[in-house]
Formats: structure tokens, C-alpha cells, sequence
């Protein structure tokens, strides 16, 4: 993965997709991100990108949302095609990249829909044991900043928030569903290193 620019430096031009999506991010967050590019494929597809935003939500924090998981589709995409979004209370790069990582993998299996959970198996960053994901409505940004985002294409962007959480917790919310899990009194969306939630007999 490498550092790029995705602006256009000609006056007067149309914008393109990859434009308008970062034009909307740009007025949402008011910074100017890192930005992170994933490869392209064997058949020329372009890997799912990064943008990074360091101290968003608030300082000490980081926020990753990708773009490319939605050059693909998928037959559960219904009401617009599927980005990620991932904040966490740290200071490691690795939680943005990972959404990268995770998304191109993943593209056009799993459709990231409200619920779902994943199974990374493997540690995420070097400051943190959790090792798996759910997918929900991200917390950082405002309805109207994460749904139906206009590309200028057939389809609109949807932002999905992509969760951090342990593996032995993901047994826990098929049994307990997400909403109670999400109340829970030891849970926290940002912590990175919070108290393992346990199934209660």
C-alpha cells in the first residue's frame, strides 16, 4: 500500500466519482486525510483505498473510510452499494488499513450489511488482543453523511461502521443480538482494549 492523491489538478474538469465521494468527505471532516491505495487485481481492478483521518473524532482517536469495496456488486446491495467506516480511541494505522485489507478480500462475497459479523483470526494491531468485527451504522458520522451519497453513477454510496470487537464475543451477540450487546455496561464502540464481554448463563 502506498500514499496518492485522488484530486484533479484541471480547472473547469467534470468531477469524476472518486472526486465527488472525497468531495463529500471533505465536508464532513474539514481535513485533509492520509490517504492509503490498495493495489490492482490481475484484472486491472483498482484495490480498495483508505482515507485516513488522525484525531477524528477527537484527539488520540483515528478514523478510516474506504473507497472500492463498491466497484463491485453484490445481489444483497438493494438500496446502494456498501464503503466501510472504521473510528477507534488510538493512535495505530492499522485499524484504518485494515478495513482496506478486509473489504478487498471480501468484495463481492460479503455483502457488510447492519449485523453481520466477521472473523478476522488474527490480531489487528499491536495495541489491542481483539481479533474480529460487526457491522452497524457508524457512529462518527450523521445520517445524511453516510447514506445515499450521490457519485454520480446508477448506484449511491452507503457508509457502513465497522466495529472492533473479540472473537469469543461474536458467539455472545448471536445470542444475545446486537442491540443488547450494544447496551451492555462494558461495551464502548471506540475502546480498543475494553473488558471482554461474556455470555451470562
Amino acid at each position: 500500500m502506498g500514499i496518492f492523491n485522488f484530486k484533479s489538478n484541471k480547472k473547469g474538469a467534470q468531477e469524476t466519482p472518486v472526486e465527488m465521494y472525497l468531495n463529500h468527505l471533505d465536508n464532513i471532516f474539514q481535513q485533509e486525510p492520509v490517504y492509503i491505495m490498495g493495489e490492482k487485481d490481475e484484472n486491472g481492478l483498482q484495490g480498495v483505498s483508505v482515507m485516513m483521518y488522525k484525531d477524528v473524532p477527537e484527539q488520540g482517536f483515528i478514523t478510516g473510510i474506504t473507497y472500492g469495496l463498491s466497484l463491485v456488486e453484490h445481489p444483497e446491495w438493494k438500496l446502494g452499494r456498501q464503503e466501510l467506516c472504521i473510528s477507534v480511541e488510538s493512535t495505530d494505522e492499522n485499524w484504518a488499513k485494515v478495513i482496506g485489507f478486509v473489504a478487498e478480500k471480501l468484495r463481492g462475497d460479503c455483502p457488510f450489511l447492519y449485523e453481520q459479523t466477521i472473523n478476522f483470526r488474527e490480531q489487528i494491531s499491536k495495541d489491542s488482543e481483539m481479533d474480529a468485527f460487526f457491522v452497524f451504522a457508524p457512529s462518527t458520522l450523521d445520517r445524511d453523511d453516510y447514506l445515499n451519497i450521490d457519485i454520480g453513477l446508477d448506484y449511491k454510496i452507503n457508509i457502513a461502521g465497522f466495529y472492533p470487537i473479540y472473537s469469543s464475543e461474536i458467539e455472545v451477540i448471536e445470542k444475545i443480538g446486537l442491540k443488547d450487546f450494544w447496551h451492555h455496561p462494558n461495551f464502548d464502540n471506540y475502546a480498543v482494549n475494553r473488558e471482554r464481554i461474556k455470555d451470562q448463563e
